[in-house]
């Protein structure tokens, strides 16, 4: 970030940063007026953003993506980790069962992950000194190439309802374009 930072202001440029999740609300939620909760699942992390008329008032981000996800599951069934990958973004549904033991530990670990995800949010949530007051349910949008696969939003939903949570979600949704959003979210931002 401090890399680029320069490199722009070099430009003349004034460089803002804006978590990814954060960037999801701008692209998704202008028809809830920038209100609900984005998370953006990357390769490399997971950035998640609840916030209220566009101002944020948690944003945290945990370790884990699609690239651990890729290379934990190479290490299991002993295979390289760009065919795993290539499995993973062209074929993989969460949503039946897995077929063989790539797609056994694939399910494994996007269960890891995203019980690990919805587990930081609700403890995140719930320690927070100061939320914003609204008397309607918030909306959750997921994002990124992580989030692809298909029956990875109805994992998320299953977990997350599975779970008391500490406050009232309205849906679970992807993003229109979940390999853009975060662009986009920076376009309007900026």
């Amino acid at each position: 970030e401090a890399s680029l930072r320069r490199f722009f202001e070099t430009l003349g440029y004034r460089a803002v940063a804006i978590n990814e999740g954060l960037a999801v609300i701008f692209s998704e939620l202008e028809d809830q007026n920038f209100t609900g909760i984005g998370i953006s699942c990357g390769g490399g992390m997971c950035n998640a953003t609840l916030a209220y008329l566009s101002i944020p008032s948690i944003m945290f981000s945990i370790t884990k993506g699609g690239d651990s996800i890729d290379r934990s599951a190479a290490a299991v069934v002993d295979e390289h980790q760009t065919r795993v990958r290539v499995i993973k973004e062209e074929t993989l549904d969460l949503a039946r069962a897995p077929k063989d033991k790539l797609e056994k530990a694939l399910h494994i670990y996007y269960e890891d992950l995203v019980e690990t995800l919805v587990d930081t949010l609700r403890r995140t949530i719930a320690g927070a000194e100061k939320l914003p007051r609204t008397e309607r349910a918030l909306p959750i949008v997921l994002a990124g190439g992580t989030a692809k696969p298909k029956g990875f939003r109805e994992l998320f939903e299953r977990t997350l309802r599975g779970r008391s949570f500490p406050i009232e979600v309205a849906e679970v949704r992807m993003a229109t374009d979940p390999l853009t959003a975060t662009a986009r979210g920076a376009h309007i931002a900026a």
